[in-house]
C-alpha cells in the first residue's frame, strides 16, 4: 500500500525531511471529555494537516438528499510555524476497510515506509463553530511497515479549520446527483502510543 509517493504540487527545491514528528510535546488545549487520550496510553507527536475533505451529492426519492464523505486527501508537515511546506505524511481512505478501519496515514518520506490504517471510535462537534469539521478519536486497527506509525495506537484530530460539506438542500439543486465537492480543511493530527 505504501508508495512514497509526493503529491503532484510537490516543489523539488523544498528541503528534504528525512524525520516525521517534530513536535513532540503536547499541546496545552482543553479537549472536550469524550475526545482525550485513552487511559494506558500517551501522547507521541503532532502533525499538521492540510487538504481537502470530499464529499458526494446522493439524491434519493425515498430519503432526504444528503452528502458522503468520500474520502479526505490531505498531506500533513511536521511543523508549519517555521518550515516550508514540506509534506512528510499523506492521509486519506483504503476502499477495502482493515479490521473495520479505512482512515489512513502513510508515510511519503524515504527510509519510512509505514502507514496506520485506523476507525472513528469518538466524535465531538468542533469547539470553533458547525463551520469546522468534527474532532475525532480514531483507534489503530492495522500497521505497515516499519517507522515512525510503528507504535501508534490511536490518533486524535483536534483544532479543525473547515472541511464540512454543503448544506443538504444544496444537493439535488445547487449541486446533481453524484456531484463530487472538495472542501479545503486544516487540522492537527496527534499521534498516541
Amino acid at each position: 500500500m505504501n508508495s512514497n509517493a509526493l503529491p503532484s504540487s510537490y516543489d523539488n527545491n523544498l528541503p528534504i525531511v528525512n524525520v516525521i514528528g517534530t513536535i513532540t510535546e503536547q499541546p496545552n488545549i482543553k479537549l472536550p471529555v469524550n475526545i482525550s487520550i485513552p487511559n494506558g496510553h500517551e501522547f507521541d507527536f503532532l502533525l499538521f494537516a492540510s487538504g481537502v475533505q470530499i464529499y458526494k451529492c446522493f439524491v434519493n426519492k425515498d430519503i432526504p438528499n444528503n452528502w458522503t464523505l468520500v474520502m479526505p486527501d490531505a498531506y500533513l508537515v511536521n511543523d508549519k510555524r517555521n518550515q516550508p511546506f514540506t509534506p512528510v505524511v499523506h492521509h486519506h481512505f483504503i476502499q477495502e476497510p482493515i479490521n473495520g478501519g479505512k482512515v489512513v496515514w502513510e508515510s511519503i518520506i524515504k527510509k519510512d515506509n509505514s502507514l496506520v490504517v485506523a476507525k472513528d471510535i469518538a466524535q465531538n462537534v468542533s469547539p470553533n463553530g458547525p463551520g469546522n469539521v468534527l474532532w475525532l478519536v480514531l483507534q489503530v486497527t492495522h500497521h505497515e511497515g516499519k517507522g515512525r506509525f510503528s507504535d501508534i495506537t490511536y490518533v486524535l484530530r483536534v483544532l479543525t479549520l473547515g472541511g464540512v460539506e454543503p448544506a443538504d438542500d444544496k444537493c439535488g439543486t445547487l449541486y446533481p446527483d453524484g456531484a463530487i465537492v472538495k472542501i479545503p480543511y486544516q487540522s492537527e493530527y496527534w499521534f498516541i502510543k
